[in-house]
């Protein structure tokens, strides 16, 4: 027979997601209402507009921890300092900027949005990944 204290931690956590879900059908409902009421207003000026053609714009959720562009100024700057550094090393030093605690609840997020920012970075040739010791990657200006 299965442990209770399991039990209980699986249909808490079942209902805590069937809320979510539940309260985003919610939002949906309401957004496509709005949707509809926009379409309406746009055949209204123009009976003949071809609204099926309007592309969807891609949601992109704001970052909370830099304005807009500061991430990557300020992870070149680290960077361009000199010898190749971590990732590790990377997001210690702009949370030291930024005041965020390693302890804090939204360090998995200022990590992850850092590393979003490296990645990018590579991508676009702006910096180079060297294998330290260990199998460690570092990073330096391509």
């Amino acid at each position: 027979m299965a442990e209770s204290h399991v039990i209980s931690a699986l249909t808490s956590k079942r209902s805590e997601l069937a809320g979510i879900i539940q309260r985003h059908k919610q939002e949906i409902t309401r957004l496509s209402e709005e949707v509809k009421t926009l379409d309406a207003a746009i055949k209204l000026f123009e009976p003949e507009y071809p609204i099926h053609d309007i592309k969807n714009k891609r949601y992109q959720r704001k970052n909370s921890f830099f304005s807009h562009g500061e991430a990557n100024k300020l992870v070149l700057g680290i960077i361009r300092r000199g010898q190749p550094i971590t990732a590790t090393e990377i997001i210690e030093e702009l949370a030291t900027m930024k005041d965020i605690s390693s302890d804090s609840g939204s360090f998995q997020k200022f990590k992850d949005a850092v590393k979003s920012t490296i990645r990018r970075q590579k991508k676009q040739g702006l910096i180079v990944e060297t294998n330290m010791e260990n199998e460690v990657s570092a990073w330096s200006v391509a």
